[in-house]
Formats: structure tokens, C-alpha cells, sequence
């Protein structure tokens, strides 16, 4: 919808908003017939293209009714989402000051100024403002709770936003709800695992779990914890855990499992694992990985397996692998041209970014736990296909 529209619309609303209020009047014989000044002030400037202008002869000239209510409340949305928080701030406090909207009216307005805060950056405003709302355990207390969990995850309060999320779980149990409330455990358990209090990171950890059974943060973070602790054979469980709880992910866990398997069982049961993922979902990290053990015992049967697996699942890294392993028994001018190949193709896997937010389509070199565009938790994974995965 375009702008011109938009505001068009809103003038229609405006209209009907003010012949309600003007029969409202009429019938109660509180003023006269005639239109307000401010009204005609506020249509020259929709005519001219004066957009803000008009809505604020507009707002000037509606009175403040239960039929005006809707429209004010909208318009104090609308100039929040234009970004001009202070006139949207102004609207919502002017209908806080009408005696006569109901308790339920004046909840709504407080929601919406919050809100305004909260766009203006005074978040000690907002946060006083929800707090009260919330005390009284009105018909709006799911909404005030989300708002609370925006607030404290923007300031990055993790344990009052887990606090408040639980409760908000209780009201209403959803799936995007506790996949935040298991990232905010994770938050406290990082910052716990870089203190050293291995103890209580994996208690949060472990909380984020029981909120988020397939949090695949939470099973690398505890396997960190693990690892530091030298307890490889814990970590080894958690980190197989990653393959039931989002296939995607496994690529992130083959380095670190091939570290925990060589601490303690050896290779054996680290390829058994890559054989197993390799038969159910495929990547060419798992590929990769299981070509690079069979070269310990055999180079050839492992070029023979990686161009087999190439054929199947042709990605750009299997290819600069293979052109690896060739340049170990090749010589003459056929080295040279392999290492001019190997050396193109190291430059282009080099330069492709490699994970994808699958919700806004933000792409990296890093994995973000939250998207940095977006701001959704858990959608950033490898990138799969040619380039990828």
C-alpha cells in the first residue's frame, strides 16, 4: 500500500470519526454543527502532499470519544512507525488524560505507550510502565509479558527475560516462546563456562533443554563444558545428540567429535558415526571427514570413495579435496596445473560465506546463535548445495 493511500484511508477515517463525534455532541447538545477550523486545516495539507502536517490537524480537530478511541489509538501506531516516536508519544498521553475512557481503554493506551518508549530507547519508562500493567492481572497480561521479554532480551537482562518468559509460558505455550526462554539459558551458561563454573553451566544448559529438547546450542555448549573438563566421553554424547535434534547442524560438530572420539575410543567409532550420518543425510563435511580417514590406511581407495560420493553430492569443497589428493602423486606439468586448480578453488571456497539464516536470508562466515539481521534465534546453519554443505 502506498503512502498517498495510506494516509487517504486515514483521512476516511478521520471523516467518519468526526460526524460520529459531531452526532455524539449533537444529541448530547454540547457544541454547535459547524465543522472545526482545524479539519479544514488538515485537508489543505493532505491536498498538498503535507502528510504529517494533516494528521496533526486532524488529531487536533477529533474529539476523544468511545467512536474516536480506535482512530487516535492508530494514529499514535502509525506516527511510532514512521519513527516519529515523540508525536506518537504525544497522541497516546493525551488520550491517558481523557477522563472519560474506560479502564480498559486506558490499559491499551499504556500498552502502546510502553511501546513508544521502548522505540524511543527510555526503557526504564517502559519497563516501570509494563511492570505496573502486569501487577494488575488484566485481560492484556500475555501481551504485557511479551512486551517485557522484548525489553529485557534487548538489554540483554537474560535472567529477568527467562523469569518473565516462564511466565508467559504458562499463558501461552509456544514454540518460538521457549526457543528464545533455551537461547537465554544458554546466554547465562556461556558467560558461566568463561567464569569456569562448569557446575552451574551445565545446569543452564540443561534447563534450556527442558524448555527446548532439540536446542542444539545447549548440546554444544555443555559439550564444550565437557571438553574442558576432560570428560570427552560426555561430550561425545552430547554432541551426537546435534544429529537428532537438527541434521543441519551436524557439519559444526564433526571437528569437535573427531577431537573426543581420538581422546578416547580412537577412529573406530568416529566413522562409524560419519558412516551412519553420511547414509542418512549427507554433507561434505561428513564426506570430507570420512575420505580423510580412509587416506590414513589407503590414499587411492580414498579418491576412489570421494569421487564416488562426488557424483551423488557434487560441492565445490569435495572437488578442491580430491584435487588435493591428486597433487600428492602427481609431477611435471601436471602438478603444475593442479595446483593452479587447487589454488582457484581454495580462493573460491575461501570467499563463500558459509552459513544461512533461514528465516531473513542473512548470510556469514560465522555462526550467530542469533541472526544479526533478524534477530531470530536458532536460524543461522550451514549453507547446503554446490557452495555449501
Amino acid at each position: 500500500m502506498s503512502e498517498v493511500l495510506l494516509f487517504s484511508l486515514i483521512f476516511c477515517a478521520l471523516l467518519i470519526g468526526w460526524l460520529m463525534g459531531r452526532r455524539k455532541s449533537s444529541s448530547k447538545n454540547i457544541e454547535s454543527s459547524s465543522v472545526p477550523k482545524d479539519y479544514f486545516r488538515g485537508l489543505n495539507h493532505l491536498l498538498n502532499d503535507q502528510h504529517s502536517e494533516a494528521i496533526d490537524a486532524f488529531v487536533d480537530s477529533l474529539q476523544v470519544n468511545s467512536e474516536t478511541f480506535d482512530i487516535h489509538l492508530t494514529l499514535g501506531n502509525l506516527f511510532r512507525k514512521k519513527g516519529e516516536i515523540e508525536k506518537a508519544i504525544n497522541v497516546h498521553q493525551n488520550l491517558l488524560a481523557r477522563p472519560e475512557i474506560t479502564p480498559k481503554e486506558m490499559r491499551l493506551v499504556q500498552l502502546e505507550l510502553a511501546s513508544d518508549f521502548m522505540s524511543a530507547g527510555l526503557l526504564d519508562r517502559a519497563e516501570r510502565l509494563l511492570l505496573s500493567i502486569a501487577s494488575y492481572q488484566t485481560e492484556f497480561q500475555a501481551t504485557v509479558l511479551s512486551l517485557l521479554v522484548d525489553l529485557y532480551e534487548f538489554e540483554q537482562s537474560w535472567n529477568k527475560a527467562i523469569q518473565v518468559g516462564k511466565q508467559l509460558l504458562l499463558l501461552e505455550h509456544k514454540t518460538v516462546l521457549a526457543q528464545r526462554l533455551s537461547h537465554f539459558y544458554c546466554e547465562v551458561a556461556d558467560e558461566k563456562h568463561k567464569n569456569r563454573l562448569f557446575k552451574e553451566a551445565l545446569m543452564d544448559y540443561k534447563a534450556a533443554l527442558n524448555i527446548d529438547a532439540f536446542c542444539v546450542r545447549a548440546s554444544m555448549g555443555a559439550a564444550a563444558v565437557f571438553i574442558d573438563q576432560k570428560r570427552y566421553r560426555d561430550a561425545i554424547k552430547e554432541l551426537k545428540q546435534v544429529a537428532e535434534q537438527d541434521r543441519e547442524q551436524v557439519p559444526i560438530t564433526i571437528e569437535l567429535l573427531k577431537e573426543c572420539y581420538d581422546k578416547v575410543w580412537g577412529s573406530s567409532g568416529f566413522v562409524k558415526f560419519l558412516q551412519e550420518q553420511n547414509r542418512i543425510a549427507s554433507s561434505a563435511t561428513v564426506i570430507l571427514a570420512l575420505a580423510d580417514r580412509l587416506a590414513i590406511k589407503n590414499q587411492d581407495s580414498a579418491e576412489t570413495f570421494l569421487v564416488e560420493q562426488l557424483k551423488e553430492h557434487p560441492t565445490i569443497k569435495g572437488f578442491r579435496q580430491l584435487v588435493k589428493m591428486q597433487l600428492v602423486g602427481a609431477k611435471g606439468e601436471g602438478r603444475d596445473d593442479l595446483q593452479v586448480l587447487y589454488e582457484l578453488l581454495d580462493q573460491l571456497t575461501g570467499n563463500k560465506h558459509k552459513f544461512l539464516c533461514r528465516k531473513c536470508g542473512f548470510s556469514g562466515f560465522q555462526l550467530h546463535w542469533q541472526c544479526p539481521s533478524c534477530k531470530t534465534w536458532g536460524s543461522v546453519k550451514p549453507i547446503h548445495g554446490l557452495e555449501g554443505e
